[in-house]
């Protein structure tokens, strides 16, 4: 079936990838070291391991030329598969060939690619918004195998994790979701487990002054009658509806924008063979993956059940740490013309709390980026909105240009991208970001 779906370039070109690998023994997997990496890791992992071929899993945590390249350079030259990233760190192994790429991000082609560069966006399709990093790893194991099919939930995990879902699929993810979805649908409200609970520790969306605050969210379910510890999917169509009402009220209050209402509700999958839903996935991989246990969920997923809870309990330890970030990084956030800027405690975090304020906190005119604090180079992350983008706004460029003028260097989506600068450089960053910004966005 997947010949049928995809672009016969596209197809041909994955699948003498796919012939590579199976003439292996072993392989190694590099994957960025994000929700959507570890989804795609998981996926391939499963694929090797379906055609026992051996493999080690390294995390890529700096995305600039050198740093990848000293990870690259950690084995003997092996067959390499680099996934949700590689593209715009070739120039750092351009003198390597024993490598497969299968990437999503924006990058800037170079000549001499002695690998296999498969790259989304070089067959027409939108890399922000049409096709993440499991994507890409999907694609892969169904060419592979089309008996991979059982892969769909790490698929849909990535690009929930990737946020290509807010406002519905469409493009690839659309077309995959539609002929490899075999799970039941509900479409609810965005949360997971007991109303309570899932309330208080809401990310997406945030909810300020209810997330992070039981007693609040005890007496807001009170004054609508429903039951505080009633799970999700036990609510029936009027306290769906009553509750939906009251929480996009709860958005609106703030000024956001039509991002963050959008994803106050979405559909949720039962995943009868994981015993997980669709959102409980998501938070699993993206919740370890953000306090640095990228592993646990590979583990698990790959069928070491001896780290099922220490893997659940790191979900609340993460939630509880970033609401906390998030509410401080809000207070203290600077405002600047054209951007607003704040400091995160832990750079993994960075990220996560841009995204909540730019979605949920504020208004949705400029975009929101952090900085890391410490005393190594200074981690960037940026995050904008749908309706900022619609206005020309390339956070991809922003970094990639701005971060090269501080120092450093940078790179990703139009929408969220990250990048790296030496310590001390942060206000040549901001200047050169805003001045790009400036340039960028049409009035409206």
């Amino acid at each position: 079936m997947i010949e049928e779906i995809l672009d016969k370039k596209l197809y041909d070109n994955i699948n003498k990838a796919c012939e590579k690998v199976r003439g292996e023994s072993y392989v190694r997997v590099l994957a960025h070291n994000d929700g959507d990496g570890v989804s795609s890791a998981i996926i391939l992992l499963n694929a090797l391991k379906k055609l026992n071929i051996k493999f080690h899993l390294s995390f890529v945590k700096s995305l600039d030329n050198e740093g990848f390249r000293q990870l690259f350079e950690e084995e003997k030259n092996p067959l390499t598969i680099v996934v949700d990233a590689g593209s715009s760190q070739i120039p750092g192994i351009i003198d390597y060939d024993n490598y497969i790429i299968l990437d999503h991000h924006f990058y800037n082609p170079v000549d001499g690619i002695r690998g296999i560069n498969i790259n989304i966006r070089d067959y027409g399709i939108n890399g922000t918004r049409e096709a993440c990093g499991s994507t890409m790893a999907y694609i892969f194991s169904l060419v592979l195998d089309e008996s991979n099919r059982n892969l769909f939930p790490f698929f849909l995990s990535g690009v929930t994790s990737d946020k290509q879902d807010i406002g519905g699929l469409s493009g690839l993810n659309k077309t995959i979701y539609d002929a490899y979805n075999t799970y039941s649908i509900k479409h609810t409200l965005n949360l997971e487990g007991n109303l309570g609970d899932a309330i208080t520790y809401s990310l997406d969306p945030f909810f300020n002054g209810l997330t992070g605050n039981p007693d609040a969210v005890r007496g807001f379910l009170q004054s609508l009658n429903i039951n505080f510890d009633k799970n999700i999917l036990d609510l029936n169509d009027d306290e769906n509806k009553v509750l939906a009402n009251a929480l996009a009220l709860k958005l609106l209050e703030n000024n956001i924008g039509s991002d963050g209402i959008r994803y106050i509700e979405g559909d949720t999958l039962y995943y009868s063979d994981l015993n997980f839903t669709s959102k409980e996935l998501v938070s699993i991989i993206d919740g370890n993956s953000r306090v640095g246990e990228n592993s646990l969920p590979v583990q698990y997923f790959l069928g070491d059940n001896s780290v099922r809870l220490e893997m659940l309990n790191n979900i609340k330890i993460y939630k509880t740490k970033l609401i906390d970030y998030i509410y401080r990084a809000n207070s203290e956030i600077t405002e600047e013309k054209y951007l607003r800027y704040f400091y995160a405690p832990e750079s993994e975090m960075a990220g996560p709390i841009a995204g909540a304020i730019a979605l949920y906190l504020m208004r949705p005119d400029k975009p929101v980026i952090g900085f890391n604090s410490g005393n190594d180079d200074i981690k960037i992350s940026s995050r904008g909105t749908r309706a900022l983008i619609a206005r020309g706004l390339n956070l991809s460029e922003v970094m990639s240009i701005a971060c090269k003028k501080a120092g450093g260097s940078g790179g990703g989506h139009d929408i969220a991208a990250g990048g790296v600068i030496p310590p001390g450089r942060e206000k040549i960053f901001i200047e050169a970001a805003s001045e790009i910004i400036k340039s960028q966005i049409h009035p409206l």
